[in-house]
Parts: C-alpha cells; sequence; structure tokens
C-alpha cells in the first residue's frame, strides 16, 4: 500500500535529517534487498548480536501473541516502525491488520515499497497529536523507539486512548534506568557519541527514561524471570526489560 499521511512531514525534517545522517554514518541504511531479508541478514560484526536480540524479541513477541490471541483478528501499531522490518513481519500471521506508523518520511517510503502486503499499512502521523483512531488497536508495540518521545506519562496516556477495551502497549529493546544519577551517566554518554559522530545536535532527540516512572504508569517487565535474566546476562537474549502496560 503507498504510504499515507495524518501529518505534515515539514515540520519534522530536522529531526528526520539528523537521524538519518547518524543512521548513514553508522551503515544503519539497508538496500531494499537487504530490507526484505531483515532481520535475517548478514550485517558488520557491531551489528550481528543486535540483530540475532531483535529476531529473537520478535520471535517471542510473536509467541506471546499466538497465546494471548489464537488466530482472532487483531489490529496491531508498530509505533517508531522505521523501516518497517518488524511490521512486515508481523503482518506475515494471519488474521492480522498491522499499522507502521512513524515521523521518518526516507524510511516509511522505503517500507511501503519494499512491503507490499494487503493486510500492512505504512502511515506518516506524530501519534501524539491525536493523528490516528482512538480505542482502535488490540496491541501497541514501540521496539527499540521509545527513547526517541521525550515525556513517558504523556506517551502512555495518549497510547492508552488508542487501545481497544482489553488492548496492550509493548515496550521493547529500550533501556530504562534505574535512577537519576544512571540516567545522568547515559545522557551524558549519549552526547558524547552523537558529538563523536559529528551530530551533537541529535541529543536533543534521545531521551531517558527510569524504570520507577514506568513502573508509576503500571507497567510489569515481562523479562522479570530467573531463567530469561540468565539469558539476558549468556548474551542470548536483549538486556533490555520487555515491559507491558494495560
Amino acid at each position: 500500500m503507498p504510504l499515507k499521511y495524518r501529518s505534515n512531514p515539514a515540520n519534522y525534517h530536522e529531526k528526520e535529517q539528523l537521524y538519518l545522517q547518524i543512521r548513514r554514518r553508522e551503515g544503519r541504511v539497508p538496500t531494499d534487498e537487504a530490507l526484505l531479508q531483515l532481520p535475517h541478514v548478514k550485517t558488520p560484526a557491531a551489528q550481528a548480536k543486535e540483530w540475532r536480540w531483535r529476531k529473537r524479541s520478535l520471535e517471542r513477541l510473536n509467541t506471546y501473541l499466538k497465546k494471548q490471541y489464537g488466530n482472532q483478528p487483531i489490529r496491531l501499531l508498530d509505533l517508531g516502525c522505521g523501516n518497517g522490518w518488524m511490521s512486515n513481519q508481523l503482518a506475515l500471521r494471519p488474521g492480522r491488520e498491522v499499522w507502521a506508523v512513524d515521523i521518518n518520511e526516507a524510511e516509511l517510503l522505503q517500507g511501503s515499497r519494499v512491503f507490499q502486503r494487503e493486510n500492512l499499512r505504512f502511515v506518516y502521523a506524530d501519534v501524539l497529536k491525536g493523528e490516528l483512531p482512538d480505542r482502535f488497536f488490540d496491541v501497541i508495540v514501540l521496539a527499540a523507539s521509545v527513547q526517541y518521545f521525550p515525556d513517558l506519562k504523556e506517551l502512555v496516556a495518549v497510547l492508552r486512548r488508542l487501545l481497544s477495551e482489553k488492548g496492550e502497549i509493548h515496550l521493547l529493546d529500550s533501556h530504562f534506568y534505574e535512577n537519576e544519577a544512571a540516567r545522568v551517566n547515559a545522557r551524558q554518554r549519549s552526547f558524547s557519541y552523537y558529538q563523536q559522530m559529528g551530530v551533537p545536535e541529535m541529543s536533543v532527540f534521545y531521551h531517558h527514561h527510569l524504570w520507577e516512572e514506568a513502573k508509576a504508569l503500571g507497567a510489569t517487565n515481562l523479562n522479570s524471570r530467573a531463567d530469561i535474566y540468565l539469558l539476558q546476562r549468556l548474551g542470548y537474549l536483549s538486556p533490555f526489560p520487555w515491559l507491558k502496560l494495560v
């Protein structure tokens, strides 16, 4: 399906250009052919572990959704979808309608060109501006994207308005910091990294959230089991929490 616009890209041009500069310098802008293969693709060693983690996070999410919903029709929102590789994978399962939503026009255009599925739609929309339908989605997923939203409380309040009666929000593959000192240190590391990459302005758009903030909003960590912790320590699974909110 062609890309649908619900927000004006001109309002987000600066953020998109800074983000794309970083992606290019990190070697994270795949060709169409490489995108089709994600998450099963040969990558530089520095990214290989990351993609193994993302693949396993996706597998675990699909297993969870199968157990929770079976084959009944559900609507999923993949928020901060980027080029839509995960949206496409989620849309492979029957009975699913998947919305891939972001404010990165270049990545959305690539995804909408590469992934042609009747049950997958790419949408350019700022979720915080009320551009998506209320009480519509059964599952909302943010995979490695919550850090691009400045206010976790505001974000969760908006997402809850979009949920169906028994809907769920899942935050995957993002760090949540234990205390303010850890957050301050992480902010400094992020600024140093973006400065080193030659795009220090990007640090304004990258945010660091506390675990206590998420817990106060009712989040539970589905990665809190001892066996999961061991697999994380061994490097088999992503080291980040898997937060669920309803």
